[in-house]
């Protein structure tokens, strides 16, 4: 982001061939982020699509939609429409406010109405179709009190509070999870130091953060930090740190799917005396350090230090040396690197 790049959501139009187009339901000025909830009309003349990141869905219009796709050459099926911001124009007929935090849409099963799950409202927005206009909102009879973990809650779900409302905190940490992606965030060069997403389940108590460790708490994790690499503008109040920490700090590990009530499995406790075990395989003494239980214990399974583990490549320091980089483990973007790398150099020869 620091450098121009932009986070885009769209659709997927799978075609009974197994063909997948792509298309984005983003504008230059008017991103659609987190698109969570799809539905169809049953006349197939509409879908809806929620953005629960901007509090909106937008409706589609099918026909216009598939005549788009038909009427673009292959090529730029693949290598244009994906990419290009504003093709949208072209099939949504509008963007329609809507409650907190829409997550899922369905349609009457007459099509003359829409219903919105507007899931931090703990309400239903109901959308007359004949004009696309709310018609009414149905409360769920949720609490009136609005706590320090909801308003928390609704600032992680929101992408207001990022530059060009692009992403919320959810984009990268569904359900307070993870996305599955690597990441490429800070400016230092392209393709250097990234970074997987870390889940945010269970983190209460387990400081430091971030993947090297040098952050010391939740708010300054979320604070400063987020503003300075994401966000893009400037960084909350101290009133709205203290909710987004305090919800963060909520976020529980679900059960463990593999764990019965019966007990550990054979195979499990084999594993846990492995786990466990202060000998290796000729019964002699291992060093503490070599052991599973030197990096991982207590409830947390987790010692709390930030620790060097030998597994560094040459993408993780700001100014690898070229000579030292083993060219069979590098990839197209890994040579991109090396030649940014190799004229920032005193002595580029070294290449």
């Amino acid at each position: 982001l620091q450098q121009g790049w932009v986070v885009t959501n769209g659709l997927g139009v799978l075609w009974s061939d197994g063909r997948v187009d792509q298309v984005l339901l983003d504008d230059p000025a008017d991103s659609f982020p987190d698109p969570t909830g799809l539905a169809v009309s049953p006349d197939g003349k509409f879908a809806i699509v929620t953005s629960a990141g901007s509090d909106r869905v937008a409706v589609v219009d099918v026909a216009a939609l598939l005549e788009l796709l038909r009427k673009t050459p292959d090529d730029r099926r693949r290598n244009d429409l994906p990419y290009r911001m504003g093709t949208s124009a072209r099939f949504l007929l509008k963007r329609i406010p809507v409650g907190r935090n829409p997550r899922a849409v369905a349609f009457s099963p007459d099509g003359r109405f829409a219903y919105v799950a507007a899931t931090l409202d703990d309400a239903i927005t109901v959308i007359e179709t004949s004009g696309f206009t709310v018609a009414a909102t149905i409360p769920l009879g949720g609490t009136e009190v609005v706590t320090e973990t909801r308003r928390g809650e609704r600032r992680f779900n929101s992408a207001a509070f990022s530059f060009g409302r692009q992403f919320s905190c959810r984009s990268c940490h569904p359900e307070g999870h993870l996305n599955g992606l690597t990441l490429d965030i800070e400016a230092d060069g392209i393709g250097l130091r990234p970074v997987d997403i870390r889940s945010l389940r269970g983190i209460l108590d387990t400081p430091p953060f971030k993947w090297e460790g040098t952050n010391p708490s939740l708010a300054h994790q979320c604070g400063p930090r987020l503003s300075v690499f994401f966000n893009r503008l400037e960084p909350p109040s101290q009133e709205e740190l203290s909710a987004l920490v305090r919800y963060v700090a909520t976020i529980e590990v679900p059960p463990n799917p593999y764990r019965s009530a019966d007990g550990l499995t054979p195979a499990q406790r084999r594993g846990k005396q492995v786990y466990d075990r202060k000998t290796n395989n000729r019964q002699e003494p291992m060093p503490p350090v070599t052991r599973c239980v030197y990096c991982h214990s207590g409830s947390y399974k987790t010692s709390l230090q930030a620790t060097g583990v030998g597994s560094e490549m040459w993408f993780d320091s700001e100014a690898p040396d070229v000579e030292k980089i083993d060219l069979n483990d590098v990839d197209t973007l890994g040579w991109f690197g090396i030649v940014y790398f190799s004229y920032v150099s005193p002595d580029p020869s070294r290449l």
